[in-house]
């Protein structure tokens, strides 16, 4: 299962460009305007692979992290807890 995190707005009609990293292989950024945007992660594990990219891109960190704690929210089913409903 791929992760894609997206991280910083984009203004519309603003040039989106990927590039696929060689190293490590199966990550694509996600540039707009000319900033690194969002992150395509081909495989769940390459997540370990963060502290590394956002020291070698100089990615907004809290932002990074923020956005996959939210994904993980989602994975989870954990929505009930901000809705109202029981948590599961």
């Amino acid at each position: 299962m791929a992760i894609y995190l997206s991280f910083r707005p984009v203004q519309p009609f603003a040039k989106i460009e990927t590039e696929e990293l060689a190293d490590p292989a199966g990550v694509r950024l996600v540039r707009g305007d000319g900033q690194v945007v969002g992150i395509h992660l081909a495989e769940n594990k390459q997540v370990l692979l963060l502290p590394r990219l956002i020291d070698e891109y100089e990615l907004p960190e809290d932002l990074v992290w923020m956005r996959l704690r939210g994904d993980d929210d989602v994975l989870l089913g954990r929505r009930g807890l901000h809705t109202g409903n029981k948590p599961r």
